[in-house]
């Protein structure tokens, strides 16, 4: 049995963070795997805060009977980790080697790390059977002056195309620009993981990536920018397609090649295999068993033993109280108010 702690478990609205929490408990549900949500702390000996700061400070006090995996979605860089939490005796998450790395590399030695990303729902984004009508392109946050250089590249060969725009569509929205799709041309920042590029994969939709050049290779609000340092925004290991093979699409770098590498894309797209390459390496049913064996590898906690494991308490973390979720519907809904 696992307990999740999940403040993205609660919301309402579909976000990358709630992808890997819910994808997992598919996941879980696939392999008849128990777990609870947002029970109290020592509710079982498997732990995981997904995504919430305040769990996270509350480990200190926990019995070294109750194993934590702490991540994904918690910290941006390492020194945004208090230093009051004691990690030593958890694992953090990572989605990605890359993001591992900057980690690693801005000098987090704090506890075990390890990568895991979420499966995607091959059942949910899975190929349609409409015909293949235009280009794709994904722009999300990104310059316009990028942008502009895409399109007309676009309008040049006379091809037919498309933008969404991140942060301005909605998921129903998305699987239709998908189902029609020939490939996609993403525009899109750095990327831990990337959801939204895999489930396209997952719909068979090849992709003609231009990759960033660096971590700061994005345009955000000031407030967003200003997550990351001078040097954590210069860091150049890393990409918006962590996931990715020959069998998925092409990457470039240098966005002056964009003209020559739609018409690679123009004349291959139907040979790639995206979708199969989710099926190998990306499933629910896979990644939910990679999940579990983090407890095993760190802790010796194995699949059969949790299988069997029952509730040792069974009231609730905050997460569950009818007041935190009061304040977070509101908080949600004022936010989607303001970006209206």
């Amino acid at each position: 049995m696992i307990n999740i702690i999940s403040k993205s478990y609660l919301s309402r609205n579909v976000s990358g963070p709630k992808k890997v929490v819910d994808n997992l408990i598919k996941g879980l549900n696939i392999l008849g795997y128990p777990y609870v949500v947002n029970k109290r702390l020592d509710a079982c000996q498997r732990l995981w805060i997904h995504d919430d700061t305040v769990a996270l400070a509350e480990i200190n006090k926990l019995s070294l009977n109750i194993k934590v995996i702490a991540g994904p979605n918690l910290y941006v860089a390492p020194r945004h980790v208090s230093a009051e939490i004691d990690l030593s005796k958890a694992i953090y998450l990572h989605p990605s080697e890359w993001s591992k790395d900057f980690w690693l590399d801005f000098g987090f030695n704090r506890c075990q790390i390890e990568v895991w990303p979420a499966g995607i729902d091959t059942d949910e984004f899975k190929p349609s059977l409409e015909e293949r009508k235009y280009v794709l392109v994904y722009f999300k946050q990104r310059s316009k002056d990028e942008l502009k250089t895409v399109e007309d590249a676009l309008r040049q060969k006379n091809l037919i195309y498309k933008v969404i725009y991140y942060n301005y569509y909605s998921e129903e929205e998305y699987k239709i620009l998908l189902s029609k799709a020939k490939y996609i041309i993403w525009l899109g920042r750095q990327e831990s993981q990337g959801v939204a590029l895999q489930e396209a994969m997952s719909f068979n939709v090849p992709i003609l990536v231009c990759d960033v050049l660096s971590v700061g290779h994005w345009t955000a609000s000031s407030k967003l920018m200003s997550i990351l340092n001078e040097e954590e925004n210069a860091y150049n290991n890393t990409t918006s397609a962590p996931y990715f093979n020959e069998m998925c699409g092409i990457k470039i770098r240098d966005l002056s090649k964009i003209s020559e590498t739609i018409s690679i894309m123009e004349s291959n797209w139907e040979n790639f295999q995206p979708r199969r390459y989710i099926l190998e390496n990306l499933n629910l049913e896979k990644q939910a068993r990679d999940f579990l064996a983090i407890y095993e590898k760190n802790f010796g906690l194995s699949f059969e033993s949790g299988i069997k494991e029952k509730l040792i308490n069974a009231s609730d973390w905050r997460n569950n109280k009818l007041y935190f979720k009061l304040y977070l519907y509101s908080k949600n809904f004022i936010k989607k108010l303001i970006k209206r």
